[in-house]
């Protein structure tokens, strides 16, 4: 009994100890706890050493709200169907909303201009290359480093940016491509002598004298000089390449007057599709038949309508560089559009490598990312592209932004004398005319 009672006793002793060393660890941890700030405040002291404060500390995620812009674009209805089938894919993978608008064709560029200086324009436009210009210095747009951050100088065809350029700075990204080039009948152009289409004025000359010496093909050549730079680019070709430097484009040079002069020459034997629908739809059979050598017309209307037998040839740059007008369009951003960064992540998309092949094969309009050009087997770019198209120099088509009023009126003029209204003296001086309202 007695041992019993002294092992009791101990036991008790202990079990009390630990009792309190559990109580005195448990106060401690809860000193702790109450010093130690949480994950959602920091603790800061003030100058005068007051006691510290909790304060809340931000967000480490901003969360953007989805953007709401508006994209006017001016295209033909497949075009438009595949931007739209392009645009539900972005939108399914980001929250932005895209609204696509396309513009009539009776919908003009003076319009859209009017809507800016209104405050009612969108946010994002689709603009021909030429009046990009024009839309920058009015002070419409948005310099396109404000919303594009990939490279564009090295990435894309100089031709095709050196029209976005004003002031020294890039105004637009550009989406596509569309030179003019000559659609020919190998074998009616091989019985007057040559292989394929001229490279010089004097090869012009040598086709041209061959042509009157026959009397089974009615047109040497087709072209619809409605399409303002159509006849632009017969001139180039005619003779107003030759220049040794980069000169404005309606300067009457030496080159220039023997153009002038050619197309007078060949007027007798031009089809020129004036109100002519007829012959604007069927221009590939009747070369096939053998009643036309060759015809300017845009790649993309090669790709979708031209006859199996007929070739294609897109000549190189003069010594002045210019070679045929590169047609193309690019993207804009309205200098008050809200939603910059926003619309520039839906261009960047847009333009992206991947939707420029898919543009290519499904409208036929050329990409203008020169890496797509490196390996034209796998991405189906045409082999009759020469090289220079990539390798073409950024200041080869000088322009101003008074190009558009420019080729409206030289559009008028053309027309007059193609069709015999006005001869080649008159003709040069409207041209000067043209050319005293560069800017």
């Amino acid at each position: 009994m007695h041992v019993g009672l002294k092992i009791g006793t101990w036991g008790g002793r202990t079990g009390v100890k630990r009792r309190n060393q559990w109580v005195l660890f448990a106060i401690l941890l809860l000193a702790l706890i109450n010093l130690s700030p949480s994950k959602q405040s920091t603790l800061v002291r003030n100058q005068e050493g007051a006691a510290p404060e909790p304060v809340s500390l931000p967000s480490q995620k901003t969360v953007q709200e989805p953007a709401h812009f508006r994209v006017a674009v001016q295209m033909n209805e497949v075009e438009f169907l595949r931007l739209q089938h392009m645009n539900y894919e972005y939108m399914n993978t980001h929250a932005d909303q895209v609204e696509l608008v396309n513009l009539s064709s009776a919908e003009s560029y003076d319009n859209l201009l009017q809507q800016f200086e209104l405050g009612e324009s969108p946010d994002v436009l689709l603009l021909d290359n030429a009046w990009i210009r024009k839309f920058a210095s009015s002070g419409h747009l948005m310099p396109a480093e404000r919303y594009y951050s990939s490279p564009l100088t090295g990435e894309v065809l100089s031709v095709s940016l050196a029209q976005n350029e004003w002031n020294g700075y890039i105004w637009g990204v550009p989406f596509d491509t569309d030179p003019y080039v000559f659609v020919y009948n190998p074998n009616a152009i091989t019985e007057l002598g040559m292989q394929q289409p001229p490279k010089s004025a004097d090869e012009w000359e040598t086709l041209l004298t061959a042509f009157r010496k026959q009397n089974r093909v009615p047109y040497l050549l087709a072209a619809d000089f409605n399409e303002p730079y159509a006849a632009l680019s017969l001139l180039w070709q005619f003779g107003g390449n030759t220049a040794t430097d980069s000169r404005p484009i309606f300067e009457i040079s030496d080159g220039m007057q023997q153009g002038i002069q050619y197309l007078e020459e060949v007027r007798p034997y031009l089809l020129a599709n004036i109100a002519d629908a007829k012959a604007s739809t069927d221009i590939w059979k009747r070369m096939y038949d053998g009643e036309v050598v060759l015809s300017l017309a845009r790649a993309s209307e090669v790709k979708h309508g031209q006859h199996p037998t007929m070739d294609v040839y897109l000549p190189d740059p003069g010594p002045s560089g210019k070679s045929m007008w590169i047609y193309g369009r690019s993207y804009v951003i309205s200098s008050k559009s809200s939603h910059a960064e926003a619309a520039g992540l839906w261009i960047a998309e847009m333009s992206s490598l991947a939707r420029q092949r898919e543009w290519y094969e499904i409208t036929g309009r050329l990409p203008v990312l020169k890496t797509l050009y490196f390996d034209f087997q796998r991405n189906k770019i045409p082999a009759w592209l020469p090289v220079s198209l990539v390798n073409s120099k950024s200041d080869a088509l000088p322009i101003s932004s008074s190009l558009p009023e420019q080729m409206e009126q030289f559009t008028q003029a053309s027309l007059k004398f193609v069709q015999g209204y006005i001869g080649t003296n008159q003709f040069m001086d409207e041209m000067t005319q043209i050319r005293s309202f560069d800017k």
